[in-house]
């Protein structure tokens, strides 16, 4: 049962829960023995510190404690780690079935996608119940969300990673079922892995039929709604879609825990949030088209959410913003004021236009706002009949 042990020296423990135990473990094959490299070391430690003074020995002495040195550091090279899990005996399950069947599913899985972006297999032996898989030193998400609270651009560029890693599994017809910030690793680059594999779902009648009958959808906080009560089988990347936009709001609030579809909401309503931060509603865009009630209104597949995502950076990338009467924009000019709105346009507006030297005529109007530090003035044309589509969006937005 312990045949991990001929390859891989375990250390301290990562973790435990109801499948089993992990912990990390070092790579015996890429480094030497302990054993030997203690003797080796405390040798050489003990030649430099002996006193012995011999021009013909000196440097000999030295290169041999430099290179003992630099084997033990290299034991300590975060790509010698993995992350051995143990499961817990299938006897001791509620159903020894479905124990087993969890297990080869979640080492099938992460072996058949490769991903940069998606947990490695390293070793693995299904029938004494263990695997390692790559050790990823930046921890789990829900410990550092902090490392993204607030920052658009940078949640953004780690989230986009992790969606192009979904979208590989949903184009080879497996859905995860159990994104969430605890299942997300950062590794030492700052890329988002997505682990855990426990829970998917292979769209082939083997898996589903026993998925079908053994197990539950999803973790319940994170599901979506429409998923309530709903067979495995019905299952569609539509419900990875939900919870990476989840994901993608835990990065930017900083707070482990969205109710429901409710990102809108004052209390999660991330522009509340953050009021001052540049380009932060535009992400909302993202959420209306992933943490929605009905999956109507949901994109169906992650390769659709990183096109979305794409969109946005791009968007980000050009200077672009999202616009309505009361969003709060800052001035492009002088970086200080905020844009407020002076006129709205429409008939009522005219003589306040004149003002700013502008005659408007048929059913052309503007909007301005102009900067509270600078004066800056934005100009805005509309149709009194008929809005530009980015003013018809904002407007229920706002």
């Amino acid at each position: 049962m312990e045949s991990y042990k001929t390859r891989w020296e375990v250390g301290s423990k990562l973790g435990e829960g109801g499948q089993g135990t992990v912990y990390r473990v070092l790579d015996t094959t890429a480094v030497a023995p302990k054993e030997q490299l203690r003797k080796r070391f405390k040798k050489a430690l003990q030649d430099i510190t002996s006193g012995v003074t011999f021009a013909d020995s000196e440097e000999k002495i030295f290169e041999e404690f430099r290179a003992a040195l630099d084997e033990v550091l290299n034991r300590e090279k975060t790509s010698q780690f993995g992350a051995l899990k143990i499961l817990h005996s299938s006897a001791d399950a509620r159903d020894p079935l479905l124990a087993d069947e969890r297990l080869n599913r979640e080492i099938s899985a992460m072996q058949k996608i490769k991903h940069p972006n998606l947990v490695e297999v390293l070793d693995s032996k299904p029938a004494d119940r263990w695997y390692v898989s790559r050790y990823y030193s930046g921890g789990v998400l829900i410990e550092k969300l902090d490392q993204f609270k607030g920052n658009v651009v940078g949640a953004l560029q780690a989230f986009r990673g992790l969606v192009a890693g979904v979208a590989e599994l949903h184009k080879g017809k497996m859905v995860h079922r159990d994104i969430k910030p605890q299942n997300v690793f950062i590794a030492d680059t700052g890329d988002l892995v997505l682990g855990d594999f426990g829970l998917v779902f292979f769209e082939d009648d083997e898996h589903t039929r026993l998925s079908a009958t053994f197990e539950n959808v999803g973790t319940r906080d994170w599901m979506p709604p429409w998923a309530m009560g709903m067979r495995i089988e019905d299952i569609r990347p539509s419900f990875d879609v939900f919870t990476l936009g989840k994901v993608l709001w835990s990065l930017i609030s900083g707070k482990k825990l969205l109710q429901l579809w409710y990102f809108d909401r004052p209390q999660f309503d991330v522009e509340k949030l953050f009021p001052d931060v540049p380009h932060i509603g535009l992400v909302r865009s993202i959420f209306e088209k992933c943490i929605v009630e009905n999956e109507t209104d949901c994109l169906q597949s992650a390769d659709q959410l990183l096109a979305e995502v794409d969109r946005v950076i791009s968007q980000i990338q050009r200077g672009g913003t999202r616009l309505g009467d009361n969003i709060v924009r800052h001035c492009g000019i002088c970086g200080i004021g905020q844009y407020e709105l002076k006129i709205t346009g429409g008939e009522r507006a005219i003589s306040l236009l004149r003002n700013f030297g502008l005659t408007p005529a048929g059913t052309q109007s503007f909007k301005v706002f102009t900067c509270s530090h600078c004066g800056h003035v934005q100009l805005f044309a509309r149709d009194t009949f008929q809005e530009t589509p980015a003013w018809i969006n904002s407007t229920k937005q706002s």
